[in-house]
């Protein structure tokens, strides 16, 4: 391609409109002579902007951002709860009819955001095919507190159990010595227990946790171990709170064979075997569940000494 030689501009290099077509002029110095560049194309897309907006929390005053990110840089909490098909169905609707107006509650990790509000919300938008979502990032020290309350849905005692199972682990593989009533652990979950009810979940599937969890709220408190210790000492109490399960099933089962047993059976179960059914102060675990098997063998030789309390 020839290149016209022009009159050079004043400076090196620039750009000038010249006439009523207000034509393109720019030059460039090229062997000595002033020769004149192609255009620019006229429809050049322009770099998209990030959008990054810091704010602040109205009560704590703590820094939070606000970014539209990339929906394959989120994922879910991994101890997050099964989703429902029918509400993730009826968010599909909503979308649809007024747009993805409502930020995802994230925490930013290893370049992912991990999503601790909105799954349902992240979960439609996938089935949508949209690109990108407008989030929310909190500091990571709120990420802990944040996973223990779930404000779309209450969680059942197995949930309950499961997410804090998953915070404790978190902060044993970060800080093993952290002592388990370090307040930073004693915020994040919700009650001590529902760690040891998770390692029975986990052996045990159709443990009974609703039940027993009024005899661990008299028993199974904040411990003052390092994690990497008190653990351990869960992993033990929740081999007692699934052997006192086991007898229970076996008692229920016996009374199966009866026209005595009713869909209430488990609980009336563990009424007789509590062994401190009026007691209100903080009971030692090993007591308690010494105490507790004793009752269920008992009971289990003998089934109908649950009623005597009727």
């Amino acid at each position: 391609m020839q290149v016209r030689v022009l009159s050079p501009p004043q400076k090196f290099g620039g750009v000038r409109r010249i006439g009523k077509a207000h034509a393109w002029r720019a030059w460039t110095l090229k062997r000595g002579l002033w020769v004149r560049v192609p255009p620019p194309p006229q429809n050049m897309p322009k770099e998209k902007k990030k959008v990054e907006i810091k704010f602040k929390d109205p009560k704590y005053q703590q820094t939070l951002v606000f970014k539209v990110v990339p929906i394959d840089f989120l994922e879910v909490v991994e101890h997050q709860r099964k989703p429902s098909n029918y509400h993730i169905n009826h968010l599909i609707s909503s979308i649809d009819r007024v747009g993805f107006i409502t930020p995802l509650i994230v925490s930013e990790k290893n370049g992912k955001y991990v999503i601790l509000d909105g799954q349902h919300r992240f979960l439609a938008a996938q089935k949508l095919e949209l690109k990108e979502l407008p989030v929310i990032v909190v500091p990571q020290k709120l990420a802990n507190l944040m996973m223990n309350f779930n404000i779309e849905k209450e969680l059942n005692i197995r949930e309950k159990s499961f997410v804090a199972l998953n915070i404790y682990r978190q902060y044993f593989k970060e800080n093993p010595k952290i002592l388990e009533t370090d307040p930073v652990l004693t915020d994040s979950i919700e009650e001590v227990y529902y760690v040891t009810l998770g390692i029975g979940y986990e052996k045990e599937e159709k443990l009974r946790g609703g039940i027993l969890e009024s005899i661990l709220k008299k028993c199974d408190s904040f411990l003052e171990k390092p994690l990497e210790e008190a653990l351990k000492e869960r992993e033990k109490r929740a081999e007692r709170v699934i052997k006192a399960n086991s007898l229970i099933s076996e008692i229920a089962e016996i009374l199966k064979e009866t026209e005595r047993w009713h869909p209430f059976i488990y609980q009336q179960i563990l009424s007789f075997a509590n062994p401190y059914k009026r007691k209100r102060e903080l009971i030692d675990f090993e007591e308690m569940f010494d105490q507790l098997e004793e009752n269920l063998e008992k009971a289990k030789e003998n089934p109908e000494i649950i009623f005597k309390e009727e």
